[in-house]
């Protein structure tokens, strides 16, 4: 995965280690159809919000109750297909 080794910095001094990020890279459902490319490339990237001791208190409090009804179980799952 070039390009995608940590640390992942974030402001100043507060980074992501990689650790704490999960890629799953895989294929996805395409349109279909006769003579059409029927698979796409898709990406899905995890992170344990509330879990990480990466980012200051503050900063995780406040994303908790903004992300609150995106997340699942205190994870961000942001998935990208194409």
């Amino acid at each position: 995965m070039d390009g995608m080794s940590g640390p992942h910095v974030i402001r100043g001094s507060v980074s992501l280690p990689e650790a704490e990020l999960v890629w799953r890279f895989s294929r996805s459902s395409g349109p279909g159809g006769q003579h059409v490319n029927t698979t796409d490339t898709a990406v899905e990237l995890r992170f344990d919000l509330a879990r990480t001791e990466a980012l200051p208190e503050v900063w995780k409090r406040r994303a908790l109750e903004r992300l609150a009804g995106r997340l699942t179980d205190g994870i961000v799952t942001v998935r990208a297909s194409e």
